[in-house]
């Protein structure tokens, strides 16, 4: 058994020594023959692996039974004096933390600076008929130089590219401030560039055209994503997000059936100039939130035809080629949407404005906003549209823009006004269709998740509009407490068990609840205190922002556990037997530790190779006694 466990111990230690994955050594920008292994040394030799004169690695970096991963550091910044030029299938992600618990990801990312004059990746095998490449960029922060590139401030990409859990920021360029997306199919080009990025956030890119993506086909994919503080030329073709050319009558049909082009579950807010998009034969925005920026989107999706031949008979058929749907566009400066003549595009159960009413059936109507009603303000609180929402009774269709703690995207949340007396007084909640055609799931039906991955509504064919659904999960809600010493006061939130609600305000609680029995103030949330184990051994205060203090009546030894109840602006419609959360809350109390140790170090250090050799020394002894 004792050597079964130092194995595993040795394992456990040491095991990363022996990943293949190639990992990167320095964080110096270097091409030289040492056993330092650099990013550029190790792009190097995955693309160039295939040689027999490389088959057993390349300057430090790599050998015969390497993968094609390669991992850099958490936390720490790569400096690149030029493009890294991938021709070959990779990946390039961080270390994991070596924590199990630990599964948030996007916030130790490693970055990738260019210093140089140039952009940071430049991908492309150099060929237009062989398979796209398939390039993943996870958890890594690319920045851009101060210099204008031509096309791409961040990427030029030719082949299959996906961005997860990154930040793109501080490219520069003429077109693709961000990324320059390459590729028009065609008879001669069987294959285009395509990009996918999810769960990233894409923010103060500058180009005359495309300051996010310019993609010569609308190849590319943003889902999960926040989009903030860009900027591109006041024009169509200074859209942040812009097509060159759309798919084709016979192309298109396969682009809307797999939605591989256009937005979803993404927030787009603060970016100035030119329009969020122009929008293309062949795209679907779905579950968008566009507010606050320049203008909205540029619509010039014609419809596209279909021929069918039965015998002798020829019918031909036009159809929408652009669907818009279930999603917040409004307070674009008047500009929510402009149409070319030619543009035929289905916006149709939206929260927007007359602009963009437009080609709605009647059986999913656009939901109007207007902005002189009070209960129409759009944002509730916060300064220059972030931080904290304003506290019930106040109007305001969103929470300010928010992120969470430990958690990389921000959003703005939808809010159940006091004024409402039903739940579809709302002009979000419950507005979307997941069975756009009432029947089957169509081209507009509404996102499985939402901008955070949550599942939304099961509801059987209604979701809320935007990039965010409100959930009420109560096995989402934590256990709430804290340890103290004798002589000291708890203090905690609570505010990540409201479960997308807000605390009821106290004149609200009494509205809905008459007077508390004790003739006191209802305190928010109509806060309920339910012993469980114990008798009450201390008083209790809630703020409206979900703040806890908790005073102990005396230096008693032990735990007080209890159920905090509170009701919020979203379980306020549920029955009335169903109004509360219920959270579980315990407060330990012990006297205070007055024990010192001189002699014995407890504190924390490093478990490396001198715990290596204890091991070894440990095994020996095994192997001596035996």
């Amino acid at each position: 058994m004792l050597k079964r466990t130092l194995a595993c111990a040795l394992f456990a230690i040491t095991g990363h020594v022996y990943s293949a994955d190639i990992q990167v050594t320095t964080l110096v920008d270097e091409d030289k023959d040492d056993t330092v292994c650099s990013l550029r040394e190790a792009v190097f030799f995955l693309n160039n692996r295939a040689e027999t004169k490389y088959e057993n690695g390349y300057h430090g970096c790599g050998d015969k039974d390497a993968t094609s991963t390669i991992i850099l550091q958490r936390d720490k910044e790569y400096t690149l004096n030029s493009s890294l030029q991938i021709k070959a299938a990779m990946t390039i992600t961080v270390a994991s933390s070596g924590d199990f618990n630990d599964n948030k990801q996007g916030l130790h990312n490693a970055t990738l600076k260019m210093v140089g004059n140039d952009r940071i990746f430049l991908i492309d095998d150099g060929s237009v008929e062989k398979d796209l490449i398939l390039v993943t960029l996870n958890e890594l922060n690319l920045k851009g130089s101060s210099a204008k590139l031509n096309d791409g401030g961040l990427i030029y990409n030719r082949e299959g590219v996906s961005i997860q859990y990154s930040r793109l920021s501080a490219g520069y360029a003429a077109r693709g401030g961000a990324i320059y997306n390459a590729g028009i199919l065609s008879d001669s080009q069987k294959t285009a560039g395509y990009i996918n990025i999810n769960n990233s956030i894409i923010e103060a890119n500058k180009a005359d055209k495309g300051a996010v993506i310019y993609s010569e086909m609308p190849r590319y994919l943003v889902t999960q994503s926040v989009i903030r503080d860009n900027e591109g030329a006041a024009t169509s073709e200074g859209s942040l997000l812009y097509a060159q050319t759309g798919f084709t009558d016979t192309t298109t049909p396969g682009a809307l059936a797999t939605r591989l082009a256009g937005l979803r579950n993404a927030t787009i807010f603060h970016n100035k100039g030119g329009y969020i998009a122009n929008v293309r034969e062949g795209m679907i925005l779905n579950n968008v939130t566009i507010i606050k920026n320049a203008a909205g989107l540029y619509l010039e999706a014609p419809e596209w035809t279909s021929t069918t031949t039965t015998g002798e008979e020829t019918t031909t058929t036009k159809s929408p080629s652009a669907y818009i749907s279930n999603s917040i566009i409004v307070d674009n400066s008047g500009k929510n949407c402009v149409a070319s003549a030619s543009d035929k595009s289905v916006i149709q159960s939206n929260l927007t404005e007359a602009d963009c009413n437009l080609n709605a059936p009647s059986e999913r109507p656009n939901f109007i906003w207007n902005s002189s009603n009070p209960e129409h303000k759009l944002i509730a609180g916060g300064v220059d549209d972030q931080g904290t929402c304003d506290a019930p009774p106040a109007n305001g269709l969103l929470c300010p823009y928010y992120t969470p703690k430990d958690q990389m995207l921000g959003f703005f949340k939808p809010r159940l006004l006091m004024a409402y007396t039903r739940l579809s007084d709302s002009l979000i909640v419950n507005k979307g269709r997941i069975y756009s055609d009432g029947t089957s799931i169509g081209l507009a039906s509404c996102e499985s998740t939402d901008q955070r991955g949550q599942n939304r509504s099961g509801y059987s064919e209604l979701c809320d509009l935007g990039a965010i659904e409100l959930v009420i999960n109560r096995n989402d809600v934590p256990i709430a407490g804290q340890d103290i010493l004798y002589g000291q006061t708890a203090k905690f939130s609570i505010a990540d068990s409201f479960l997308d609600g807000e605390l009821l305000d106290s004149a609200s609680c009494e509205r809905i609840l008459g007077k508390r029995p004790d003739g006191q103030v209802w305190q928010p949330g109509c806060l309920e205190i339910q012993q469980t184990q114990t008798v009450s051994k201390g008083k209790l205060t809630l703020d409206q922002e979900g703040n806890v203090v908790y005073v102990p009546n005396s230096d008693w030894h032990g735990a007080d556990k209890f159920n905090m109840r509170i009701i919020t602006t979203t379980t306020r419609f549920n029955d009335v037997s169903n109004y509360y959360i219920s959270i579980p809350t315990t407060i330990v109390q012990d006297p205070p530790n007055n024990f010192e140790s001189k002699t014995v170090n407890v504190g924390g250090g490093s478990f490396g190779f001198p715990a290596i050799l204890m091991l070894l020394g440990l095994i020996g002894l095994r192997r001596f006694r035996a």
